[in-house]
């Protein structure tokens, strides 16, 4: 679609897909979008506590559900008012139920497989965005920024204002679930593309193929998945290392003093 310039409502809700006005690796979009996150992790963690000692508490949590929630479903509904098939089974979308999940529960389980999709998977589409060529003119150029995150925002506000935090070997134990989540859409993948959906929009979680923004720097799928996997098991340790080691070494210190003494 061609609008010129001009921002229209059909624009905006249709499918104006341009490259060359869309968020692209290394271009100016990609930077706002990396500048976005940056303020997503300053104003949560700067705003936690008087949000978690406010009266209205209760009240924000259900506005973050009810916005979350609408930011899902009309990523679903504009894909297919446009004839895409879409069906919430990516990476993000297993973060947005979790996210939903947290915030009607305050659960720590929970809270345990959120942390990780939603700052991991968060903070990484941000970073290395697919944006299938929606300009900035378009709904999704706008969804896709915001709900990305969202679902980094949510559970970093549990991890500052309610003191949630996950171990090690809860790291391990979510890493696992990935690698077996991983390997059941692999196969939903493969079995939507025998039923005639296109790979573009069958492949969830990036495993079935090689995503087309980085094709070029893969020589097979083999390497591609490994690459993957191997990534996905070092973000989650380092998100692990930056947030959660310290305070585990301090509490075993503290335990064996207590013990000692």
């Amino acid at each position: 679609m061609n609008g010129g310039n001009a921002m229209t409502l059909e624009r905006f809700f249709g499918q104006d897909i341009d490259p060359e006005k869309a968020v692209q690796l290394f271009n100016i979009h990609h930077l706002y979008y990396a500048i976005f996150l940056v303020i997503t992790y300053i104003v949560t963690l700067k705003f936690a506590a008087k949000i978690k000692a406010s009266a209205k508490e209760h009240t924000y949590k259900t506005y973050a559900f009810i916005f979350l929630a609408f930011l899902e479903t009309t990523y679903h509904i504009h894909n297919w008012s446009g004839g895409i098939f879409s069906i919430p089974l990516h990476v993000c979308s297993f973060a947005v139920f979790m996210n939903l999940a947290l915030l009607l529960t305050d659960s720590k389980k929970v809270f345990n497989y959120a942390f990780f999709f939603g700052i991991c998977g968060g903070t990484i589409a941000l970073l290395l965005p697919l944006s299938k060529g929606y300009t900035y003119y378009n709904y999704r150029y706008y969804n896709f920024l915001i709900i990305h995150c969202t679902i980094v925002a949510i559970p970093l506000y549990y991890y500052k204002a309610l003191g949630y935090r996950v171990t090690y070997r809860t790291t391990l134990k979510v890493y696992r679930t990935s690698v077996l989540s991983m390997i059941v859409v692999l196969f939903i993948d493969r079995f939507l593309v025998d039923l005639g959906v296109p790979i573009a929009e069958a492949n969830y979680w990036f495993v079935a193929f090689i995503p087309a923004n980085v094709e070029g720097v893969f020589t097979s799928w083999s390497v591609y998945v490994a690459t993957f996997m191997l990534a996905v098991f070092l973000s989650m340790s380092l998100l692990y290392l930056l947030t959660c080691h310290s305070y585990q070494m301090k509490q075993k210190t503290l335990l064996k003093d207590a013990i000692n003494n």
